[in-house]
């Protein structure tokens, strides 16, 4: 028992009947999808080259843009395969079919917007006419229908045609930048409605080991991006001290962040919708990978660009890249643990919490202090393996892991009705629910 914290968590409120969510069957990750994900390498890489060619304000903008119709993309095949299972004709062809639509996004991710704008919506409108298929089919396929896809895939029927608007505007110009912005501000409060609109009974919540296990794997790639970044930046210079002091400073800190990342209790959120109805919290922890996905990549355009940097304008903007975005991971950090602290009903002092708090804090103050690429990037390491070790050799850290592997085992169980009443009610304790949480999601 963590010391001051109940040793159990309850998360079922004791005044409503248990959500109708039944027992988690086995859903392994396929090859398909893990072929899916490994498009995603060369998206990333694409990104990433983009945002280092050129650093201005209008590119990092269209950058972000991007980066978001991406990552959602991505998203929206990982939802749909975690809701209803990636078993399905229409899931699996349609991956199939999505794959093909990202290859050719790809292509144009590094170009000018004036020259690819054309191919960029187009490319994106084929994702989300085929996204809106995969909804409808696989309603129309399942026993009963699916309620959330086929909402979803009616009101997504509405953005592909925008973005395929989009495609008769000039190339790159503000008109047709402005309308994939609202499109695309349109794709991602989608799910939010329709989770609100059809509450907990009806959504088909999302597998509670699938759907992690896939965010998981994004974020390695992520991470992954980073080494790339590095060994690419070290060739542009004669392997030295100089330059490889630096490089190994990067790895180190991708090593801490990963270890920052996993060590956390990053499934209780989506637990808690599945036995608690809590269904902000599930969302607002799904919608939290995008900006720390966005983080990890940018943090590798200014690790490896700062490594092949010869220009002194260029590596101040360099370490920017690495100053903010390190920052923006922590605080993302922070706030996933505050999310499954509070599923969790954990009050008090969290250590972990204010470590990294004040890691993100001094990361930030990094970008205001003059320092050359082996002092920054030494400084940032070592400021990433403090913060992950505090938060590894957390007690409160390792209670909340223990909660969620006990939790997920009950809701991969198959009890009968009674039985199940009692393994929630065993499963752990703590605050019940807000009205918020089950009335507002």
């Amino acid at each position: 028992m963590t010391h001051g914290e109940p040793d159990t968590l309850d998360l079922q409120d004791p005044g409503q009947a248990p959500p109708a969510t039944a027992p988690l069957a086995e859903q392994k990750v396929t090859w398909l999808e893990l072929f899916f994900d490994l498009i995603f390498v060369v998206a990333f890489d694409q990104l990433s080259k983009r945002l280092g060619d050129s650093p201005g304000l209008e590119n990092i903008a269209e950058f972000g843009l991007m980066f978001t119709a991406v990552w959602w993309a991505w998203a929206g095949n990982t939802m749909l395969a975690a809701r209803y299972g990636n078993e399905t004709r229409a899931y699996q062809w349609g991956t199939i079919a999505q794959l093909i639509s990202m290859a050719v996004l790809a292509l144009t991710l590094r170009g000018d917007l004036h020259d690819t704008g054309l191919a960029f919506a187009l490319a994106y409108f084929a994702n989300r006419a085929l996204q809106v298929g995969m909804d409808l089919s696989i309603d129309r396929e399942l026993p009963g229908g699916a309620p959330f896809a086929r909402r979803t895939g009616q009101a997504l029927l509405v953005v592909a045609l925008a973005w395929l608007a989009s495609a008769a505007l000039p190339a790159g110009s503000t008109p047709q930048i402005a309308l994939w912005c609202v499109t695309l501000l349109a794709d991602l409060l989608i799910p939010v409605l329709v989770q609100r609109r059809l509450g907990h009974h009806l959504g088909s919540l999302p597998h509670g080991e699938h759907l992690p296990e896939r965010i998981g794997l994004l974020q390695i790639i992520a991470m992954g991006a980073i080494v790339t970044e590095v060994v690419g930046g070290s060739r542009q210079q004669a392997l030295s001290l100089t330059t490889l002091s630096p490089a190994l400073s990067a790895i180190v800190l991708t090593v801490a962040l990963w270890r920052l990342y996993f060590d956390q209790a990053r499934t209780l959120p989506l637990l808690g919708a599945h036995l608690k109805g809590q269904l902000s919290r599930m969302l607002a922890w799904l919608y939290a990978h995008l900006p720390f996905t966005l983080s990890v990549i940018v943090l590798g355009v200014g690790l490896g660009h700062g490594i092949s940097a010869v220009d002194a304008k260029k590596d101040a903007m360099n370490q920017q890249f690495v100053a903010w975005p390190l920052s923006a991971a922590l605080l993302t950090l922070v706030f996933l643990r505050w999310n499954s602290r509070r599923v969790a009903g954990r009050r008090g002092p969290d250590r972990s919490l204010l470590a990294m708090w004040a890691g993100a804090l001094a990361a930030a103050a990094l970008g205001f202090i003059d320092l050359d690429t082996a002092q920054l990037h030494g400084l940032a390491a070592a400021l990433t393996v403090g913060v992950s070790l505090l938060v590894a050799t957390d007690p409160v850290t390792r209670r909340l892991g223990q909660i969620e592997e006990k939790v997920t085992e009950q809701l991969l169980e198959e009890p009968g009705p009674a039985q199940s009443d009692a393994a929630r009610t065993d499963a752990t304790s703590a605050n019940p629910p807000t009205n918020s949480d089950t009335r507002s999601s």
